[in-house]
């Protein structure tokens, strides 16, 4: 009987292996041409196959000494506003991440940080890109930026990631793009300031007109009050002050014609409201102080804090060139071996 006769006739027990070993055997030139080209094409596309890798850092809340340089600028608003929760909301070190998270993550950072650095100008060039796919060059360079949670479900610490064609070039990446969006963050953060600043002072504007206006009435009220005194006590020939008359007198005559010719002189010469309401005094403290604060826009501000560094990576993500290799290789020879029994069974039908 022949070899392919026999396993095809192997009793109920299970296949012949002795057999199909056999049938390997001489068919093995089949096998072996078809794994090793299965297996040299695999070997050539790994070794020509675009190379990627990934920078990662990871990430969490800075600490209050992070944002020390900005505060020692805004210790002026501290002392006028009544509320510095207010500030401190805004300098927290878990608002600072979460701006950071979402800047780095947004589409049009992404793409303002593609369209602008040289490495993706050199990318670009490269893939020679024009107006009409330029819009999909993008998109795929943007789902290859992320900052995702280091341990799903646990908030408070992220990864950030890059990739890119080399190491080098992922490393690069990220380092320049954490940078980018480290100043995003800053200069938001002086804008927020700056607009709080801003409100303060329009407050305090506000609220000195308003006691301006109050000042400027009592002082009127004043001046025609003691106009109307002396008239009284020119009539009256009050010309001395009177020590028994009542003080509470709307109109104080009792304080002579020489005193009230000099009230009603003073008074038409005041500058200076603030006699009459002290709080214009302080709101010109306060707007004061406002005035005096310089925000430096080239501030450093550490938003975030390194659980770990930029890293430079030493290990590919795409391709795997021995998973690639090994699963062409079992492919090749599965196929050579499944040709040769398909050749045997046709031939001894």
């Amino acid at each position: 009987m022949s070899n392919i006769q026999a396993v095809n006739n192997s009793s109920s027990d299970g296949i012949d292996f002795v057999e199909l070993v056999k049938t390997l055997w001489q068919g093995k030139v089949t096998v072996v041409v078809c794994t090793a080209v299965f297996t040299i094409c695999a070997i050539v596309y790994a070794l020509t196959a675009q190379q990627w890798w990934t920078s990662k850092a990871i990430i969490t809340a800075g600490q209050y000494q992070n944002t020390s340089n900005i505060r020692n600028q805004i210790t002026n608003l501290y002392a006028v506003i009544n509320d510095s929760s207010k500030i401190n909301k805004v300098l927290s070190s878990d608002a600072l991440l979460n701006d950071y998270i979402t800047e780095f993550n947004a589409f049009d950072n992404k793409k303002a940080f593609i369209e602008s650095n040289e490495i993706m100008k050199q990318y670009a060039h490269e893939a020679k890109i024009t107006d009409e796919n330029k819009t999909q060059f993008i998109t795929n360079w943007v789902k290859k930026i992320s900052a995702d949670l280091f341990i799903k479900n646990q908030p408070g610490v992220y990864q950030l990631s890059f990739e890119a064609t080399s190491p080098k070039s992922a490393y690069e990446l990220l380092t320049v793009y954490s940078e980018y969006i480290s100043n995003k963050v800053r200069d938001n953060l002086i804008k927020e300031i700056d607009a709080k600043i801003s409100y303060n002072k329009q407050v305090l504007e506000a609220n000195k007109r308003a006691f301006y206006a109050r000042a400027k009435q009592k002082l009127d009220n004043e001046l025609i009050k003691t106009k109307y005194a002396l008239d009284m006590a020119k009539s009256a020939d009050v010309i001395k002050p009177l020590s028994e008359m009542n003080a509470n007198e709307m109109f104080q005559i009792q304080l002579g014609t020489d005193a009230l010719t000099e009230k009603s002189q003073l008074l038409e010469k005041v500058k200076d409201l603030s006699i009459f309401e002290p709080q214009l005094g302080i709101i010109d403290s306060q707007l004061e102080l406002l005035s005096k604060i310089k925000l430096d826009s080239n501030i450093k501000v550490q938003s975030v804090r390194y659980l770990q560094n930029t890293d430079y990576p030493y290990s590919r993500d795409e391709p795997k060139r021995g998973l690639i290799v090994l699963l062409s290789f079992i492919i090749g020879l599965t196929l050579g071996s499944f040709i040769v029994i398909i050749k045997n069974t046709i031939k001894f039908k």
